[in-house]
């Protein structure tokens, strides 16, 4: 007879208790029928004393088997094996103090192994059956030689004794079948927890929000996404959904009067959050329970409308950009060719010369549209900011014909680090570098540039700045500036920034324009925070 640990070690001490509490029931209510003198003649007629004396032992057998199944000490195998040996005995003397079999105590037997059984398992609910009917032929026996029992009564005592293996085997199979349901409630509020638990996790790191509420706006579920949404709010009942968000509760109210109009709705925007693309679901089979609430951002959704468009863009652009790679090879070899020739005049090789200038240009805005469209994975590395800036300006410089002060670095702490991709990093910089020089020239015609940046206290968030001293972005493209073939110059392929922006969102960060007030242009790199 063993006990595992778990729900079901909590369920036999229950069981146990309940057992001990019924034989008090019991031995009460034979005190009580005894001192009331209501009871029938038959009580403790043949030994009183007997009687009083096994009656109030087990009144006080109960109150310590109660109380040592309350503390659980000892095991439980050793108390439901002191339950046995107070029951039979005890059973069998009230039995015998009140005239055998005849005096109808004897069914007291059979509640006893019923209990005893339920609470042990095999063969061990057997063994008390045949103890307690050994106890009971013994007793009746012992009755009638010493003439304490007037009536043998070994048919009814044998019958009794059948009575018990019977309850004992019938028992034996109850709790046989009580322990595999239980077994298998137990398998299945395992599975459901942890099917609950990986939910959990799954809505918890879903993109889109989701809330569960009802119709009063008591929220049940709201995962990490719908907070943030809503703008973190700081809110001292976040169950509230009327508190959270007072225009999501508001269009909740107003889905609720008519559920059976469109479930999306589109939410503007406010100081609390971002406009929100909403759709409710009713939940609940045969009534509701409550509706489901899927939030997402919009401008979110209309970035990746524009990433899935620029994909297939750039993949028809990519497959165009290889077709016309020959010809245009071709025809700037054919240009470089007759431009050489001796026989052409000076208007024919001036024509001749823009024919090549214009191939070389056709092939720049082929280059970047197949770098765009290969899109190669960011190998990120940690860099210190300070020094690669230094070194880069230095390159730059050299390459360019310029002067310290027309090109000036500045990191700030200079211990900065980031992690970032040197080449993707060296390319989005380089461009920046170069426009600042072609459109940021100031009103000297000089260009002076100006890189600026470092990580700063509060969540070493690093920044890098690419200043100029020129005229700036106009207002009309300012907004559409970082969209592809929008430039500015007759020469520029408006591919640059694109491509910059690109190469710094796919190695985690961003970049933004951002107007000086003083004039000028700054083109911000975000570099993501060092894990």
């Amino acid at each position: 007879m063993r006990l595992r640990s778990g729900p079901r070690k909590d369920s036999h001490w229950r069981s146990l208790r309940a057992f001990s509490l019924y034989r008090l029931l019991v031995v009460c209510l034979l005190l009580a029928v005894e001192w009331l003198g209501t009871g029938p003649e038959l009580l403790g007629e043949a030994l009183p004393q007997v009687f009083d004396t096994a009656l109030l032992a087990y009144l006080v057998a109960g109150l310590v088997l109660l109380a040592l199944g309350l503390l659980r000490r000892p095991a439980y195998e050793t108390q439901v094996g002191l339950q046995a040996a107070v029951d039979l005995p005890l059973i069998t003397a009230l039995m015998y103090a009140s005239g055998g079999v005849a005096s109808g105590l004897g069914m007291l037997m059979i509640p006893a192994v019923a209990g005893l059984a339920l609470l042990v398992s095999g063969r061990w609910a057997l063994l008390f059956a045949a103890l307690a009917t050994l106890s009971l032929l013994a007793a009746q026996g012992q009755g009638l030689v010493l003439g304490v029992i007037d009536d043998g009564a070994f048919t009814q005592t044998g019958l009794l004794g059948a009575a018990l293996f019977a309850t004992a085997l019938l028992a034996l199979a109850l709790s046989r079948r009580a322990r595999e349901s239980e077994d298998l409630a137990i398998r299945h509020r395992i599975d459901l927890a942890n099917m609950a638990e990986l939910n959990a996790h799954i809505i918890d790191r879903m993109q889109s929000g989701m809330i569960v509420a009802n119709d009063q706006g008591h929220i049940h579920l709201i995962n990490e996404a719908a907070w943030a949404l809503v703008g973190n709010p700081d809110t001292d009942n976040p169950s509230d959904l009327a508190h959270l968000s007072p225009r999501l509760y508001a269009a909740l109210q107003e889905w609720l009067m008519d559920p059976a109009q469109a479930s999306a709705l589109t939410l503007p925007g406010d100081a609390r959050g971002p406009e929100l693309r909403v759709r409710f679901t009713r939940l609940g089979v045969d009534r509701a329970v409550g509706t489901l609430i899927f939030l997402e951002d919009t401008a979110e959704l209309r970035r990746q409308m524009q990433a899935d468009k620029m994909a297939s863009v750039g993949r028809l652009t990519a497959s165009i950009a290889h077709e016309i790679r020959n010809p245009l090879g071709a025809i700037s070899h054919a240009a470089q060719l007759l431009g050489e020739s001796e026989d052409l005049n000076t208007p024919d090789k001036r024509l001749a010369g823009i024919i090549q200038a214009q191939s070389q240009r056709m092939n720049a805005v082929i280059q970047s549209v197949l770098r765009l469209s290969r899109r190669e994975d960011a190998r990120r590395e940690e860099l210190s900011l300070a020094a690669w800036v230094t070194q880069f300006a230095e390159e730059f410089r050299r390459q360019k014909g310029l002067d310290e002060i027309q090109l000036e670095a500045l990191i700030e702490p200079a211990d900065s680090r980031v992690l970032f991709d040197p080449d993707h990093l060296h390319q989005v910089l380089w461009n920046l570098c170069e426009n600042a020089l072609t459109y940021g020239r100031s009103a000297d015609g000089r260009a002076y540039i100006r890189l600026q940046g470092g990580a700063r206290q509060v969540g070493r968030h690093a920044t890098l700045d690419v200043m100029d001293q020129g005229p700036g972005v106009s207002a009309e493209i300012s907004h559409k500036l970082f969209e592809p073939f929008i430039t500015s110059g007759r020469d520029g392929t408006g591919l640059g920034l694109y491509i910059a922006r690109e190469l710094c969102e796919n190695n985690g960060g961003g970049l933004e324009y951002l107007p000086l007030p003083t004039g000028g242009s700054c083109f911000r790199i975000h570099f993501p925070v060092p894990e």
